[in-house]
């Protein structure tokens, strides 16, 4: 029997380069970076080639287009004081700080505050969602274009531990799920005037994930976790095209790319489900394999090379096939995980809460090439640009590098 697929493509929305990390893990929100040459070892004197001092609460991850590396933050009794700053690539001096008023704070996650959500830039402007509800672009020079209230329009963001979802560039949209206890919704923004070209309502109740674009036979798809169920969007209408169960109740990683497939971890299980034109409920006909002993529910796995890693909440790590879902390894790192994975240049690097970095060969064989002390916890994934790695501390942001193009 001849079977039809499709390899998915991950949308690039503007002209990106290598070096570029524009949003939530990267090029095509995938976590995987292209280059070369980076950096394994590092300590207090070796390989950092700067590290400048954060104000405030904030676990969004930075983010790097050319130069530059922008970041968020809170500060206030309330959390309701909003920060955009941005920062020189090549020694971390301030560049710019511009300053928001949060128009509805609520709930949150302590050492993230209001700024859990990670910025997105397309070289022109960049764009900031905060746990107050409020989402704005800015000009590279920091200055509002233009700033809207989604808490005013639509409601106060509740969600027990705050907003945690970031903001995906798609073509000409930015794409916002606000996934919380009120009516839950997904939003397609003109990034250009901020007014909405559509906006769908979804069946769903508190969830932390962000959307994954994603191009098959020629339409852009939006794939977004949430309440038991994986669900596909058509990113030019917001329509609902198809849903597959079988996740969580509530979902924090983010939807994974690997080849033809689309990887669903949660708290329950990991499963991989191929995407071939199908609408409606595909769960019996699209899951291709469910692995119930690959489950996180906190750092979304990252997929590099045929293979899927996935560190589990309290400190053991997973590699799996990513076209059978059978475990390759499975290894205790130590720490627990809240960051992100990122994968590139035959490496693959987990950021414990603990502060230490562990740099592990990419590959069936399970081989520890570095254990790294930042000597401050992490939260927020990292970023990876011109041949280093950014890192965001509970105090500092670090460029790790052998050296800086």
């Amino acid at each position: 029997m001849l079977r039809t697929s499709l390899l998915l493509v991950l949308v690039l929305p503007f002209a990106v380069r290598a070096e570029d990390w524009p949003q939530w893990r990267g090029p095509g929100a995938a976590g995987v970076s292209t280059e070369r040459n980076l950096p394994v070892r590092w300590s207090g004197g070796e390989n950092v080639k700067w590290k400048v001092p954060l104000q405030g609460a904030g676990v969004s991850c930075p983010v790097v287009w050319r130069d530059r590396i922008f970041l968020t933050a809170s500060t206030g009794r309330n959390n309701d004081q909003l920060h955009v700053t941005c920062h020189a690539r090549k020694d971390g001096a301030l560049l710019w700080h511009t300053r928001l008023l949060g128009t509805t704070p609520t709930d949150l996650f302590a050492p993230g505050g209001m700024a859990v959500p990670t910025p997105a830039t397309d070289g022109e402007r960049v764009y900031v969602l905060f746990g107050t509800g409020d989402l704005a672009a800015l000009d590279l020079e920091g200055r509002p274009v233009w700033v809207r209230s989604l808490a005013e329009e639509y409601g106060p963001f509740r969600n027990r531990w705050g907003m945690g979802t970031s903001p995906i560039l798609v073509d000409d949209l930015l794409i916002v799920q606000v996934d919380h206890w009120s009516q839950s919704y997904l939003l397609g923004v003109d990034r250009k005037t901020g007014k909405n070209r559509w906006k769908t309502d979804r069946d769903t109740a508190v969830n932390w994930t962000s959307p994954l674009p994603i191009k098959g036979k020629g339409a852009t798809q939006l794939v977004a976790f949430g309440t038991y169920k994986a669900r596909g969007y058509d990113a030019a209408t917001g329509k609902e095209l198809w849903s597959v169960d079988g996740l969580h109740q509530q979902c924090i990683p983010s939807p994974v790319p690997a080849g033809d497939l689309v990887i669903a971890t949660s708290g329950v299980s990991s499963v991989g489900i191929r995407l071939d034109g199908k609408t409606g409920d595909i769960t019996g006909s699209n899951v291709v394999w469910t692995n119930k002993k690959a489950a996180a529910f906190l750092p979304s796995p990252v997929s590099y090379d045929g293979l899927i890693y996935l560190p589990g909440d309290k400190g053991i790590v997973l590699c799996l096939e990513a076209k059978s879902g059978k475990q390759v390894w499975k290894e205790r790192l130590g720490g627990s995980y809240y960051a992100s994975p990122v994968a590139g240049d035959g490496k693959v690097y987990f950021s414990s809460k603990e502060g230490v970095v562990y740099v592990v060969k990419a590959g069936r064989a399970f081989e520890t090439l570095a254990e790294n002390d930042l000597g401050e916890g992490i939260v927020a994934s990292p970023a990876v640009s011109g041949g280093a790695i950014f890192l965001r501390g509970e105090k500092h942001l670090f460029c790790i590098a052998d050296h800086v193009r």
